[in-house]
């Protein structure tokens, strides 16, 4: 089943205004709260706002500064903000907290790559706060 995330910040309101203005929304249909509007600007707080867990799923995402070094304290405070905003589950979206700046083949130039390092660092914290199993794929 397609699923549609609508990232929930200012510059989305038209968007995330007017579907919460229906009476019932799609089951497909999730928000991403994420102020940082994809540039990795760490969140002061994670919004509690109930409107926003919208579908009988009660999933919600969270999204803005997330990184290996801080990843810990965001799942123990997105835990929080969902429980308070009624949802049963959450997931976390990162990009630019994954991603490392290395030398690239001319040997001048930097090249922003994917880290794959860095997302096993972030997977390996979450497992150790018992929030999911270690994927024996990855032991």
């Amino acid at each position: 089943k397609l699923e549609f995330i609508v990232q929930k910040n200012e510059e989305t309101l038209p968007l995330w205004n007017g579907l919460l203005e229906q009476e019932t929304l799609p089951e497909n249909i999730v928000f991403l709260h994420d102020e940082s509007k994809g540039t990795g600007k760490e969140a002061s707080t994670w919004s509690t706002d109930p409107q926003f867990v919208t579908s009988s799923r009660k999933i919600v995402g969270y999204a803005g500064g997330i990184k290996p070094v801080n990843v810990g304290k965001v799942a123990q405070d997105t835990i929080k903000a969902c429980q308070e905003s009624g949802g049963k589950e959450f997931w976390i979206d990162m990009e630019s907290g994954v991603r490392s700046k290395v030398i690239g083949a001319s040997g001048k130039e930097e090249e922003d790559i994917f880290d794959l390092s860095k997302c096993y660092e972030c997977i390996d914290t979450i497992c150790e706060l018992g929030l999911i199993e270690h994927p024996p794929v990855l032991q």
